[in-house]
């Protein structure tokens, strides 16, 4: 009897497999954000063929402006009269802002100053909100790892954070599964696990981050994400605004990048990282029929303090 074809672990269980590490991975483009209750099924790639024509006209313009659209939903009682709205802005080198509305009528988007969201600036689309959303990627039609070890987890911290926790889809990362945003400080953390529930919920409780699974934050640099990790590690800096960068980072002609970061208390860092890339091809991505690359992390040259 021929036997049952072998089933290829999945790219998160290939990420783990060769210990590759988290840090650095956030998006690098995205700093605003816009998010649409739906309560799915989400394809894959595109928009539900029953999100209404205006919803779906605003969802591709914010796009086009670079704002980050999220399909999102509850993890319990998907389905009700009304859909939450949320549009956020990251702020890494301002204030960071949340705003929430709930419609009755998605086509209600329309009234979205999106030039206004584009910029970075409150729409006056919803209520500002001090409370920071918690968002876990559950998309298997997209990438089957999200759901596998998302979905789980989002039940296991919805528990736990009552009312702050939503599913959404695909957020960059399918190998970093389960992956979990926060916003409005677009902080990405990424490879929990069911049991990383408690210490991830004491940590958001507690404004911080959690360091081993912290992936980055959206918006900012790989470079400088990479430079905040190992700043982070140093000093065991916890709180989730305990770290801002000073510029852009800038390379030398051996490959080091150079970030300048400061601290809450004043203080300022120099901190070089230099580019690694894998030499050996793996799965990165389950999507489709799969992708396979060669990931990049970043290795500590040097930290220093600056006068």
């Amino acid at each position: 009897m021929t036997p049952p074809p072998q089933r290829r672990p999945g790219c998160a269980a290939t990420r783990l497999a060769h210990r590759e590490p988290v840090f650095a991975s956030a998006p690098e483009r995205f700093t605003t954000w816009l998010l649409v209750e739906h309560p799915g099924p989400w394809p894959a790639t595109g928009l539900p063929p029953d999100l209404p024509h205006e919803a779906a006209l605003v969802w591709k313009a914010a796009q086009e402006a670079g704002i980050r659209p999220q399909f999102i939903r509850r993890v319990r009682d998907r389905r009700g009269p009304t859909s939450t709205v949320v549009t956020a802005h990251a702020g890494h080198t301002g204030q960071p802002w949340l705003e929430r509305r709930v419609l009755t009528d998605l086509r209600e988007l329309a009234d979205l100053d999106l030039d206004a969201l584009a910029a970075g600036r409150p729409p006056g689309f919803g209520e500002p909100s001090a409370e920071q959303l918690v968002l876990v990627c559950t998309h298997g039609l997209k990438d089957v790892c999200c759901a596998r070890l998302g979905r789980p987890l989002a039940v296991l911290l919805d528990r736990a954070l009552p009312g702050r926790v939503w599913e959404t889809n695909h957020v960059g990362g399918d190998r970093y599964a389960a992956n979990v945003v926060t916003l409005p400080d677009a902080a990405y953390h990424g490879g929990l696990a069911t049991s990383d529930v408690p210490a991830l919920t004491a940590a958001l409780t507690a404004g911080h981050v959690l360091p081993s699974h912290l992936r980055g934050r959206a918006g900012l640099p790989s470079p400088v994400q990479a430079a905040e990790h190992h700043l982070r590690a140093h000093l065991g800096l916890l709180a989730l605004d305990a770290v801002r960068p000073l510029g852009p980072p800038t390379a030398d002609d051996q490959d080091v990048v150079r970030v300048e970061l400061q601290v809450r208390d004043g203080a300022r860092y120099a901190v070089r990282v230099r580019p690694r890339t894998s030499e050996e091809p793996r799965l990165t991505s389950c999507a489709g029929t799969g992708t396979i690359g060669t990931p990049t992390t970043y290795d500590l040259v040097e930290l220093r303090a600056l006068d």
